[in-house]
């Protein structure tokens, strides 16, 4: 039997010596370095491992079980707060395994997991953890330890889809929380219905316009409605006006909420004005 062949050496990368040609705009966005990559990080049905029982797991706890992960759990029953104690009794096993247990490194073996999150007060196996999962190539956060983070927790505002987060990058936990608030307040109650809204009229649109050379059309087209329809006019979006907008699309245009309720403009004008007055919409 012939050996194999010999793989072929990959070429060593050098940096490009093609001109970089000009530029003569000046309105790009700086770049301002020491910040975060801020992503919706996926992680629906991926094991996730806790290490910790306290006030910090379970607020770990909830945001993993808010994104569908499976969270295990490894802290003596004795150590769970009584927020954890309810996650255990009542979340399924396919959504959170509790491990009656100290922490060993076997469990980071055994499970492989996608994240490893620590929230116990061991310094010592803390940086223990956060070598072996650096060792593994495991993201690993150890609360409190930010130079032992490869990920923070934001402060997160949640209404339905859609979920805000701040973060002050490990300086100032407490004041992403007040900036959060602030935020939250400046927005409408039912902006979380609308964007519900938003994505049904998403999908609706897919089975009008099916095709692959549509795709540019629809996603200029969804654009236009999401900038030309204010927050105030999408939490207003029902089945009607859901209707009358595809029938805008088919015509190659975006009608108004007004003209799709036959509002003369001037009384539309007047009842945006009252409402600005009297409060009920949190953005004036």
């Amino acid at each position: 039997m012939s050996p194999p062949p010999t793989p072929k050496a990959l070429p060593t990368p050098s940096p490009s010596t093609t001109p970089i040609p000009p530029t003569t705009a000046h309105n790009f966005p700086p770049v301002q370095s020491g910040g975060s990559l801020l992503v919706a990080y996926q992680v629906r049905s991926k094991p996730v491992l806790v290490i910790g029982g306290g006030a910090v797991a379970a607020g770990r706890i909830l945001s993993l079980l808010n994104a569908d992960a499976h969270v295990h759990l490894v802290c003596p029953l004795s150590g769970c707060n009584a927020e954890v104690l309810h996650r255990i009794r009542t979340c399924p096993s396919s959504s959170l395994t509790h491990h009656d247990s100290e922490y060993a490194p076997s469990f980071i073996h055994s499970l492989s997991p996608t994240l490893v999150l620590t929230a116990i007060d061991d310094p010592r196996v803390s940086s223990e953890i956060y070598t072996l999962c650096h060792s593994l190539r495991i993201p690993v956060n150890v609360a409190d330890v930010p130079p032992e983070c490869d990920f923070y927790f934001g402060s997160v505002h949640r209404d339905g889809p859609l979920q805000v987060m701040v973060s002050t990058n490990g300086n100032g936990p407490k004041l992403a929380n007040i900036v959060r608030r602030q935020i939250a307040k400046e927005l409408p109650d039912n902006l979380g219905e609308a964007i519900t809204r938003v994505g049904v009229l998403r999908k609706r649109l897919r089975k009008i316009a099916t095709s692959q050379e549509e795709g540019p059309k629809r996603m200029e087209w969804m654009s236009r409605v999401c900038e030309e329809w204010s927050l105030a006019d999408l939490c207003q979006m029902a089945e009607p006006e859901m209707e009358a907008l595809l029938d805008g699309f088919r015509e190659g245009r975006v009608p108004t909420l007004r003209e799709i309720r036959g509002t003369p403009e001037e009384e539309e004008e007047e009842e945006e004005e009252e409402e600005a007055f009297d409060g009920s919409f949190g953005w004036f």
